[in-house]
């Protein structure tokens, strides 16, 4: 018999809690990368958020190329332990092996759902005149960018419609197919 309707309610609210508690050391790598402004309201606020584990961490593990390693493995293990915490949640307890695989494959795939959500987002903006200074809009546009410039290069365009976000977030499906196929296990956040 299944969790019943609270229960599903409450495994839904938990997939969601810990995927925004993922959200910010994950950004935490990925906005110095993207280039975002440091002075970003939203940029201010994920450094607030996660400064007081990544400065300690950040001493043992040192930025690398710009990459901060302390960064991303608190992402992992964020990854890690809410994959084993839902799972438990379940009936099914894993291993600390299990849990770190199941974290690296969590991690991977929900940053490249991340990428893909903020490459929509940028698409559907194009459609309307977005207020450019707003620090939400500079943050979805400088997480997406580095993803979507490769694809800008591809000639093909419809009707003068730049089709580079569709290219972009086939090759990201693509990607997430691929390793889910090939069997990297994941747990959805």
């Amino acid at each position: 018999m299944g969790m019943g309707y609270f229960g599903s309610v409450g495994f839904m609210l938990a997939q969601v809690l810990l995927g925004l508690l993922l959200l910010l050391p994950v950004l935490r790598v990925i906005l110095p990368l993207s280039r975002v402004r440091f002075g970003n309201p939203v940029c201010q606020a994920v450094y607030r958020a996660t400064n007081p584990l990544l400065v300690p961490l950040g001493r043992v593990l040192p930025n690398w190329r710009g990459l901060s390693l302390g960064a991303l493995v608190l992402a992992w293990l964020v990854a890690a332990l809410a994959a084993w915490l839902l799972l438990a949640a379940l009936g099914n307890l894993l291993g600390p092996l299990e849990a770190a695989a199941l974290g690296f494959g969590t991690l991977l795939q929900f940053t490249l759902s991340l990428y893909f959500w903020a490459i929509v987002v940028v698409a559907l903006m194009s459609f309307f005149s977005p207020d450019y200074g707003n620090p939400a809009v500079e943050l979805v546009l400088g997480v997406a960018e580095p993803v979507l410039k490769p694809f800008r290069r591809i000639p093909l365009r419809f009707a003068g419609f730049d089709l580079s976000p569709l290219w972009a977030c086939l090759a990201l499906r693509l990607v997430k197919f691929s390793l889910a196929y090939f069997g990297l296990p994941a747990f959805p956040l």
